[in-house]
């Protein structure tokens, strides 16, 4: 039964997820491309105007300009936050509201299967899921940065040996050239491998709020305005929390504080193993990463609250009674 249970949820879900699979690959490799059409250092002019909008972000101005950072902020686009929204939305709503709207949840509680079973189905399904979103949206990354290069100013020089000296000074022989790089050469993929997994954690927490929602309602649709109204105002209150200084607690109450994707290729810009610290020391607490709890601690943060919203809604689920179908 439990086979049939996880038939029925990926054939529901089943265009879904390729249409938010193919989208979130091709525009990762198209994100790369475009920023490989620019040379970012001659954005350098620009950072003075910027500087009043640097504390909205969460790396330094700097790091923008650089191809690392900007292929960080991937993790901030619409187009990506979106495709994870609506997955791990539509599919957390549809497990308990969605089938008492659709009348099938009697249908189905008659058959030889427990309210257990039916939640950890669609929350496999889910998981699954969003883990292979996840992977391709780290795949898109990856090929793009392995099948397109960059546009560099080199001038050519030559070592001149100094006489009775093991010392050789390198002077100029002639105008710039500009010259292909490929991509690879300047940003490792795997420094994106720690980003794509806490935003799979991002996705499980969104799943999670959207099953509690849906095992205490009968309407989708409530349902869904509910999450996403509750997601608009914890993205007001980031926003809020970065406005002015004396505005920075309010931050402490949003989840999305905990989401710093950038953050982590930036703290470990000069170490992939800085990118799995589950506690930050005291002395490594600074500018670049202010958090007492490490990359991976965020991450854990933001799956263990998912997983307690889960847990609520299946106590919720199996305290409730079924309504009669309209």
């Amino acid at each position: 039964m439990n086979r049939l249970l996880i038939k029925k949820s990926m054939h529901e879900s089943g265009l879904l997820f390729v249409a938010c699979a193919s989208m979130l690959f091709v525009f990762c490799w198209v994100r790369v491309w475009i920023i490989c059409q620019f040379d970012l250092q001659q954005f350098q002019p620009l950072l003075k105007q910027l500087r009043p909008f640097e504390k909205f972000l969460p790396v330094p101005l700097e790091q923008l300009l650089t191809y690392t950072g900007s292929l960080a902020m991937t993790f901030h686009e619409p187009v990506l936050i979106l495709c994870i929204l609506v997955w791990a939305i539509a599919r957390g709503s549809d497990v308990v509201s969605g089938e008492i709207n659709r009348g099938t949840l009697e249908m189905l509680l008659a058959q030889p299967i427990t309210r257990w079973q039916l939640l950890w189905t669609h929350g496999l399904v889910c998981a699954v899921g969003l883990a292979l979103l996840c992977m391709t949206a780290w795949g898109g990354l990856a090929a793009g940065i392995h099948t397109n290069s960059i546009r560099e100013q080199i001038a050519p020089t030559v070592d001149v040996a100094i006489p009775f000296t093991p010392l050789r000074i390198p002077v100029r022989i002639g105008a710039e050239q500009q010259v292909q790089t490929p991509l690879s050469s300047r940003v490792d993929a795997s420094l994106f491998i720690a980003p794509s997994l806490q935003l799979f954690a991002f996705g499980i927490f969104v799943y999670g709020l959207s099953v509690l929602c849906s095992s205490f309602d009968r309407y989708r649709w409530r349902t869904l305005g509910m999450v996403i109204g509750v997601y608009i105002i914890q993205l007001l209150m980031l926003l809020l929390s970065k406005a002015t200084d004396h505005m920075q607690w309010v931050g402490n109450l949003t989840f999305l504080s905990a989401y710093q994707p950038d953050s982590i290729v930036y703290f470990s810009r000069h170490s992939t193993y800085d990118a799995w610290w589950l506690m930050i020391p005291a002395d490594r607490q600074t500018v670049s990463w202010p958090y007492t709890l490490g990359p991976l601690g965020l991450t854990c943060a933001l799956l263990a609250l998912g997983l307690l919203f889960f847990a609520g809604a299946v106590w919720r689920f199996h305290t409730r009674d079924i309504p009669a179908p309209l």
